[in-house]
């Protein structure tokens, strides 16, 4: 009797053990399911903001790459206009020493032909810069002839400025 005392203490013990561990085994496996969801939950959330945050960066890139060609394209323009400015720039400059040049040229022809004592005359009313540019450009046996024609002080003067430019030529 002892023995089913026993048996039955055993088995209602073992009985009482097997629901508190069925209790147990539901109350974590509630636990369990609730943290999948949650952890579900967490991943579907970081999933759509990987999405999105992939969504933006792939736009973000996008409106950079159109910006980034739109300022190679701007830079390109401004090459062109560069490149058009200086050779615009270098075509009036040969246009200027062409005219220059002929002027010079002209100015060179008619004081050549002029007598030398007319060309004295025009000579001693310009200022001294002017007349000895033009002086420069005359033969030497025509400037000896001019300065002979001229004021003596005058002639000093345009003498010496000839002298300053003929050496600023020389270097």
């Amino acid at each position: 009797m002892i023995r089913i005392l026993i048996l039955i203490a055993f088995g209602i013990f073992a009985f009482a053990a097997e629901q508190d561990c069925q209790q147990y085994f539901e109350a974590k496996k509630a636990q369990l399911e609730l943290q999948t969801k949650e952890f579900d939950e967490a991943r579907q959330a970081l999933e759509a903001f990987k999405a999105s945050f992939e969504t933006l960066q792939k736009e973000q890139l996008e409106a950079l790459n159109k910006r980034e060609a739109e300022v190679n394209a701007t830079l390109a323009q401004i090459e062109n206009l560069k490149a058009e400015n200086e050779r615009l720039l270098k075509q009036k400059e040969e246009i200027l020493n062409n005219i220059n040049e002929k002027t010079e040229g002209r100015v060179r022809e008619i004081y050549s032909q002029m007598k030398d004592a007319a060309v004295a005359g025009v000579l001693s009313q310009m200022d001294n810069e002017d007349a000895s540019k033009i002086m420069l450009s005359l033969e030497s046996r025509k400037i000896s002839g001019v300065l002979s024609k001229m004021d003596p002080k005058k002639a000093s003067e345009l003498t010496l400025l000839l002298k300053n430019m003929d050496n600023n030529t020389s270097n």
